[in-house]
């Protein structure tokens, strides 16, 4: 029993070392040499190099106060939320390129009806409509000028 004690005593103190920053050194009285994470008062204690984590990164602003150097994120919470707004933004992106290109395709689609009509009427031969009883009537040349010059304004509109 007394032989495991001895590895676990030196796995619990290799541990805490490990999670300290700077590891320092000195001497006692007696000649015996300590090391620690945090130097004694007292006593001219030396850093022996050793870093067991990595120091935070800051940078001196003009106040002279410590600030971070990244604006990330540093808990998980943070970071789903981050990653949350990230995709509702890159949906909300998606829906909008989407609609414009509906919206392409459809003034694409009303232009080039707009067109074929205008050649149609531009072509001399017989044109019929519905009239608002649902009836066909054929346009004379005051009612073929009067739908060109609509065709003509839908197409100044969708067209350019």
């Amino acid at each position: 029993m007394r032989r495991l004690r001895l590895p676990l005593l030196f796995l619990a103190m290799a541990s805490s070392i490990a999670w300290a920053g700077q590891v320092y050194e000195w001497t006692d009285a007696n000649g015996k040499r300590h090391f620690s994470d945090t130097p004694p008062a007292g006593i001219d204690a030396k850093p022996t190099g050793i870093r067991t984590s990595a120091p935070k990164p800051s940078t001196q602003s003009a106040g002279g106060a410590a600030q971070s150097t990244s604006d990330a994120p540093t808990t998980w919470a943070e970071k789903n939320a981050d990653f949350a707004k990230r995709k509702a933004e890159q949906a909300d992106a998606a829906a909008k390129a989407n609609e414009e290109a509906e919206q392409a395709r459809r003034k694409k689609e009303a232009c080039e009806q707009a067109t074929t009509q205008l050649k149609l009427l531009e072509s001399g031969g017989r044109v019929q409509r519905m009239n608002s009883a649902g009836e066909r009537e054929v346009l004379d040349d005051a009612g073929r000028a009067e739908e060109i010059a609509r065709t003509r304004d839908i197409m100044n509109q969708v067209c350019n």
